[in-house]
């Protein structure tokens, strides 16, 4: 009993000489007395400035989330960076994040995962529509040269032009026709007759099918009227329609073929890729050899040029037909592939019949197909489009990649691509794909809305 007091008193000394751990080390107010500066927090044996460290903000070891920071009273405060934004407490990319996907606190489940902002759980629900095949609308500017010598042409011009106009849209291509010439008034002048025209001369025009810009046109100026009277016949045009022109004339052009396209481009870009067609003289000829013919007795018959006719002033004499070979006009057809007709050749129709079949061909383009309306209530996103093929309507669809950079990046993969137009209109398919699907009859294409657009 002795020894143990002995024990209990010699120990007090040391109990009463150590000084407890103080719960104040937590607090951002505390004053420390560890050998650290005013101010500081001794933690994990450093000292920090628990107002201001992200490691240990308002008391020790308590670090501050990503993208937030200690702001200077023991706080962390969240800064998100552009692309996400604050939900609960933290940045969420709402593109990607799981838990946050499209909007806060909307999460996924199970397997899915955010793309987008949808949750996607490997096989994309989408809404279908079949594309109907396109067949492109048809706008035709005719220019017909009004000069004293044309008299003959304005009226094979006029017996023409309906049979032209009338197998273009029984082809069921809705055709807009602009005709630049002077009217009825005038010698040369035109006057297009029903159902094409309205059925009254001079007043022929015939909105919105048939618009006749009552211009009288030179000998040589037929490319400037063009462009000088475009505001008058710009708004007879669709953005998405082929372009055809055609002018009928007995003399060369003062304007050259680059001029006139590069112009052209200028004031309207959805001419690119037009179609020029012509009814020009074919080549010069020497007004004696036409004289010849007189003598002879043999004008008009195949023992003489066929560029020699009778006059179209008196009805007696034997006069070459061109004024001048039409090279400007042939330089325009060369370039853009069109339809050259001869002007000696008095009957147009043989060459308006040319024309309505190249125009039909241009129009009725393989591979271009309307895009469907969506679903009711649904909105078109152009960057949640695909599109699918089925060789029969009973074969497992098949995608078709998009090629974003259009014709020009389709290579011999294949894929689909989008016009030109905003919004868009039409989607075609690549050449390669084209001549696949074009060779099954029974093929079926398909737009799917909804999931986001696969790429080449």
């Amino acid at each position: 009993m002795y020894l143990r007091l002995i024990v209990f008193f010699s120990l007090l000394p040391l109990i009463f000489s150590c000084s407890p751990t103080s719960s104040s080390n937590n607090n951002i107010n505390n004053t420390n007395n560890s050998g650290c500066a005013d101010g500081l927090t001794t933690c994990d044996g450093t000292c920090v400035d628990i107002s201001t460290d992200n490691l240990h903000c308002g008391w020790c070891n308590h670090a501050c989330q990503q993208y937030a920071s200690c702001n200077g009273e023991g706080a962390c405060v969240l800064s998100c960076p552009i692309g996400t934004e604050e939900c609960s407490g933290e940045c969420a990319n709402l593109d990607t994040d799981y838990n946050h996907c499209g909007d806060c606190l909307t999460a996924c489940t199970g397997d899915e995962t955010c793309i987008d902002g949808s949750c996607d759980d490997g096989t994309c629900s989408a809404s279908i529509s079949e594309a109907d095949e396109g067949v492109l609308p048809a706008d035709i500017i005719v220019v017909v040269d009004n000069s004293g010598t044309m008299g003959d042409e304005a009226a094979s011009v006029q017996a023409s032009m309906h049979d032209f106009v009338g197998a273009v849209v029984n082809s069921g291509i809705d055709a807009h026709v602009i005709l630049i010439s002077a009217d009825s008034n005038e010698d040369a002048g035109v006057c297009v007759p029903a159902p094409v025209g309205s059925g009254n001369c001079p007043n022929d025009e015939n909105l919105p099918e048939f618009r006749h810009v009552m211009q009288d046109v030179g000998s040589s100026n037929a490319l400037e009227l063009i462009l000088s009277t475009y505001p008058q016949w710009a708004p007879s045009l669709r953005p998405s329609a082929t372009k055809t022109i055609l002018v009928i004339t007995d003399d060369n052009s003062g304007l050259n073929a680059t001029s006139f396209t590069t112009q052209l481009l200028a004031l309207d870009p959805t001419f690119e890729g037009f179609k020029f067609s012509g009814i020009i003289a074919p080549y010069n000829i020497d007004q004696a050899d036409c004289v010849l013919c007189e003598f002879l007795g043999t004008c008009n018959t195949g023992s003489c040029d066929t560029c020699c006719g009778t006059d179209t002033i008196l009805g007696l004499l034997c006069t070459a037909l061109p004024a001048e070979e039409g090279t400007v006009y042939r330089d325009l057809i060369t370039a853009t592939g069109g339809i050259e007709g001869n002007l000696c050749i008095q009957d147009f129709q043989p060459a308006f019949n040319d024309l309505a079949t190249a125009v039909i061909w241009e129009s009725q383009v393989d591979c271009v197909y309307n895009i469907p309306e969506p679903p009711e209530g649904e909105v078109i996103d152009y960057t949640k489009i695909n599109v699918d093929y089925q060789p029969t309507p009973t074969d497992d669809p098949q995608a078709i990649y998009n090629v974003p950079g259009g014709i020009d990046d389709c290579g011999i993969g294949g894929g689909w691509y989008y016009d030109e137009l905003d919004p868009h209109l039409q989607l075609s398919l690549c050449p390669t794909t084209c001549t696949e699907v074009s060779a099954n009859l029974q093929a079926v294409i398909t737009v799917k809305f909804g999931c986001a657009t696969v790429v080449q």
